[in-house]
């Protein structure tokens, strides 16, 4: 009989998962096959489970923060070793040739194969981390440092590169003014990277909640962004605004004024809807964009990052058992910082 891998799947849409095996793909010359003891809960996987992003792929098994060791691998890897740590995000194969990913940027390959929801170039499925084995490309399995706790470093391999790649790519830098919107899973990895990078940090916030950790964490300023006196008291004194989560209705204009000119808002927490960015807020020549999960050069610069100024997820953990609790907490907006689920004990 052959070898199965068991999980939690969504067998159709909704937000249920069920014990679920499925067969692996056999393990090729390249691949490493992970133990997986801890995996984050990413809104990304709720988005996905209810096909809020589009059509989806089931029976899935979800989860892209993966963390484990590696228990096997193909004759021909050369990157790990078998019982190293290591992480997986949100992909596990890309074509390796195209000019993204001789730049170490493989979340832009046109071919890339998603961790779940996505299918391998022979048509197989993909399925995640809410499991206790996952096979991927060497490539996409990230050795773990030492000093970092295996529960909070697993939603580093999305929410933590997600926030971290636009910080490079816009060369931000000490000194300058950036806000943070929005104190969440992506959020307050967001706060941390900014502060270890020496900016003045602004937390733009819906409501007080987060007051008393942002001044924990050393932020220079909090807005609460309902406060209209307060906003205005901001008027075009940002450099930069990295916003992690929004919503259908997001009144882009309020946070597109408290940019200098020239200064930028980059989006990476996304809505299920379409966003309207009222034309006259952009031409006074503010920069509205995007960042996607960064490819394996960001992720590696970030886990060094990450241990050199000891950053990692606040997170709240779950046994797997309880994985629908989880979700349900997810959907309803419980999350203080970020749900992990307990896949396994190291």
């Amino acid at each position: 009989m052959s070898e199965q891998f068991k999980g939690y799947a969504a067998i159709e849409r909704g937000t249920h998962l069920q014990p679920w095996a499925y067969t692996p793909r056999p393990l090729g010359d390249n691949d490493v096959e992970i133990k997986i003891n801890y995996c984050g809960v990413c809104h990304s996987d709720l988005h996905q489970m209810t096909e809020g992003w589009g059509d989806a792929i089931f029976p899935m098994i979800p989860g892209h923060e993966v963390v484990g060791k590696v228990v096997a691998k193909g004759k021909a890897v050369s990157l790990v070793e078998i019982g190293q740590r290591v992480g997986v995000g949100p992909n596990a194969l890309s074509c390796l040739s195209c000019s993204s990913c001789e730049s170490y940027e493989e979340s832009f390959c046109a071919n890339k194969t998603d961790t779940y929801n996505s299918r391998y170039p022979d048509g197989t499925p993909a399925y995640g981390g809410y499991a206790e084995k996952i096979r991927v490309h060497e490539r996409f399995a990230f050795a773990i440092p030492d000093g970092l706790s295996s529960a909070g470093a697993a939603p580093l391999l999305c929410a933590g590169v997600t926030t971290f790649t636009p910080l490079r790519t816009h060369k931000i830098k000490k000194g300058d003014k950036v806000a943070v919107l929005g104190i969440g899973g992506l959020g307050h990895l967001a706060v941390k990277w900014v502060k270890a990078l020496g900016c003045h940090v602004t937390v733009l916030s819906t409501s007080d909640a987060k007051r008393e950790w942002s001044t924990q964490q050393g932020v220079d300023d909090y807005v609460v962004i309902s406060n209209k006196a307060e906003m205005d008291k901001r008027f075009r004194t940002l450099d930069f605004i990295l916003a992690t989560s929004c919503g259908d209705d997001t009144k882009w204009k309020d946070f597109l004024d408290l940019l200098r000119v020239d200064g930028t808002l980059c989006l990476v927490g996304l809505p299920e809807e379409d966003i309207k960015i009222p034309p006259f807020a952009i031409i006074a020549r503010k920069n509205f964009t995007g960042s996607a999960v960064g490819g394996g050069a960001f992720v590696k610069d970030m886990f060094q990052f990450a241990a050199e100024h000891k950053i990692e997820a606040e997170v709240q953990v779950f046994p797997i058992e309880k994985v629908d609790e989880a979700i349900k907490g997810l959907k309803e907006g419980k999350p203080r910082f970020r749900y992990v689920l307990k896949i396994a004990d190291e």
